[in-house]
């Protein structure tokens, strides 16, 4: 009997011991990592108001911009592992924050947002791929009121080269 009293006591302890917390080594406990920065979340790259995730990497290849002094506009296409309803929402939520506003959207199947400024209007399109999604930024700068986007005739084109 006294063997099982002091084989109790032993487990009892150890059980004792081995569920007690630890004590921090330090005078403070580590602290938890903090979280990532909006900043190191995204980046710009050639529209200063457009963010991508940094999941998202550029593709040259199929980008091509216009640039002057006065205007910036082309499409610039973007591949990842993101999934299209999150990059969706991703653009949805930051593009505000960015002083664009939200005109329209299609969703499903595939994603286009089209946002507007003042002076420019802009396009993303989402598409999921087999092996990745495949995003493009097409920006462009807005036509003032009065302004045609129709092209010249010949006769037009032909008076301007004469004169």
């Amino acid at each position: 009997m006294r063997k099982f009293f002091l084989f109790s006591i032993i487990i009892a302890l150890f059980l004792f011991v081995a569920c007690s917390p630890k004590a921090p080594k330090g005078p403070n406990p580590p602290e938890p990592p903090k979280p990532p920065q909006r900043e190191e979340l995204q980046a710009y790259y050639d529209f200063d108001d457009i963010p991508v995730p940094k999941e998202m990497k550029l593709v040259p290849k199929k980008s091509i911009l216009f640039e002057s002094a006065a205007l910036k506009a082309g499409v610039v296409t973007f591949e990842g592992m993101v999934d299209p309803v999150s990059l969706f929402d991703y653009y949805v939520n930051s593009m505000p924050q960015e002083n664009w506003s939200l005109r329209s959207y299609f969703k499903y199947g595939q994603y286009i947002l089209v946002f507007e400024k003042p002076d420019k209007d802009c396009i993303i399109h989402i598409k999921d791929k087999p092996f990745n999604t495949e995003m493009q930024i097409w920006v462009t700068p807005r036509l003032k009121v009065g302004e045609s986007a129709e092209p010249l005739s010949p006769n037009e084109e032909l008076k301007t080269k004469v004169e």
